[in-house]
């Protein structure tokens, strides 16, 4: 009798610990942003998550851990923050509360996970497993893991029925999965340069990517080649595949496009010298901003707790939406 004492009594403890931890789960009063930084990592490649405004001031270390925390993305909800994490040993997803508390990892059994993209309603995380270069989907407990299909860099459309991706079948183009049919089209096709890190507006219209003429770059990496052809640039395309633009063509290294809550303006990292930094660029102006200006800063995610994180379609009611959006998660 007293060890079914004991057994309750823990069990019990661990409910109260465990709806503790959710119930001091807050979302940021401000809009933030959230990146990675080796700012202040002694460990070679490590890096840890960061939280600040969206001027580049407040920054504040979430996470202090002699590991490389990288890939943060916010929550719909904006109360917790997922990240890549190798602290354990190897890749694998972290979720924890927005202020840096209670980080625990998503999967009980470890795998090589990472590019971690949150469902809309919070309910089911889309990312990538190395072992067979696939994107998988789950719930946010880790349960119900399920492949859907060979590519990385999962992004999942604002109304939660697509998710766009960079394939790993044959060509590396941008492609869209309908999660009901499981049917793919080719939004973005590769025609000679790698594409990568696509990531849709939060008003559904567009998805911004990474964009890297493999001509150009060679020349430039190895022969230090000198010309105003950018061999990497950050472009935009409307989610049915047409009008591409290019917004950030200066011709530095530049990777990991960001939204703002809006989706009138991109954050991205940019090589300068030996470090990389975090720039804004607003899409009417196309006017860059620095944002960090210390370590080497990049993988970000912009919250705002004033805009809506997604957007429903026409077909969609705003009634139900904005219940899904209340829901913890």
């Amino acid at each position: 009798m007293k060890s079914i004492r004991i057994f309750i009594l823990c069990c019990a403890t661990s409910i109260v610990v465990l709806a503790m931890g959710q119930a001091l789960a807050e979302a940021p009063a401000t809009a933030k942003i959230v990146f990675a930084s080796s700012l202040n990592v002694k460990a070679k490649d490590g890096s840890d998550i960061y939280i600040m405004n969206p001027d580049g001031t407040g920054r504040v270390n979430l996470t202090r851990h002699n590991a490389k925390d990288s890939e943060p993305t916010w929550s719909p909800s904006g109360k917790h923050i997922l990240f890549t994490s190798d602290r354990d040993g190897g890749n694998d997803i972290y979720r924890m509360n927005a202020d840096g508390t209670n980080v625990r990892r998503i999967f009980k059994k470890w795998a090589n996970r990472s590019n971690p993209a949150w469902s809309p309603d919070g309910r089911q995380i889309a990312y990538y497993r190395e072992e067979d270069q696939a994107i998988y989907i789950a719930d946010i407990d880790g349960a119900n893991e399920e492949r859907l299909v060979n590519g990385w860099h999962p992004t999942w459309s604002p109304d939660g029925t697509e998710i766009a991706f960079v394939s790993l079948a044959g060509s590396l183009d941008i492609r869209v999965v309908d999660l009901k049919t499981r049917l793919e089209r080719v939004l973005v096709p590769m025609e000679q340069a790698l594409l990568h890190e696509p990531v849709w507006s939060p008003d559904g219209t567009k998805i911004a990517f990474n964009r890297i003429n493999f001509l150009l770059f060679i020349l430039k990496v190895l022969f230090n080649a000198k010309d105003n052809m950018p061999a990497q640039t950050i472009d935009i395309v409307n989610s049915d595949g047409t009008e591409i633009e290019a917004i950030v063509v200066d011709g530095s290294q530049v990777s990991d496009p960001a939204w703002s809550p809006q989706s009138d303006a991109l954050i991205y990292s940019q090589l300068s010298g030996k470090k990389r930094h975090l720039f804004k660029i607003s899409l009417g102006s196309l006017v860059s901003e620095q944002l960090t200006d210390m370590g080497f800063s990049y993988s970000s995610d912009w919250f705002d707790p004033a805009v809506l994180s997604v957007a429903p379609r026409l077909a969609s009611h705003l009634t139900t939406w904005s219940k899904i959006k209340t829901k913890t998660n």
